[in-house]
């Protein structure tokens, strides 16, 4: 279960955004592909992400658009292109779900870089699963 910082901060994340700082296009392109590659990966996201740096949109299972992931230098919004009360359950967790792969872009894209400066390799995997009430990220 989801604890009430956790709740809040996403409920933040989805109504105001990820403060992000994408230094160039070229880092905003990989952070969308890895983006991508994310959600398509994740057996528990019905949706795909169709797009490119200057936004994605969301589409569930039966290929209906219900929202949008849009980039800009400082910031990662999120959108709905229905109305809430008109979204399907799918749709609902899905989006919920696309934030938080967003996030774990984020993570994983960090990780990556820390590691480059490094000079070390991080030990290589298929998925990372998180069991927050079902809500799995694969990375």
């Amino acid at each position: 279960m989801l604890d009430d910082k956790t709740k809040m901060f996403l409920i933040k994340a989805m109504t105001e955004g990820i403060e992000c700082n994408f230094q160039n296009e070229e880092a905003k392109d990989y952070f969308i592909h890895t983006l991508q590659k994310t959600v398509d990966k994740n057996e528990k996201i019905g949706s795909k992400l169709i797009g490119d740096s200057y936004g994605l949109l969301m589409e569930d299972s039966t290929g209906d658009p219900y929202g949008i992931v849009k980039l800009s230098d400082n910031l990662v919004l999120f959108a709905l292109l229905i109305p809430e009360p008109d979204l399907t359950s799918e749709q609902s967790v899905d989006f919920g779900r696309i934030v938080l792969a967003v996030l774990s872009t984020f993570a994983l894209i960090e990780a990556e870089q820390s590691l480059g400066n490094t000079g070390r390799s991080a030990a290589k995997s298929e998925s990372v699963k998180f069991n927050i009430s079902q809500i799995g990220v694969i990375i």
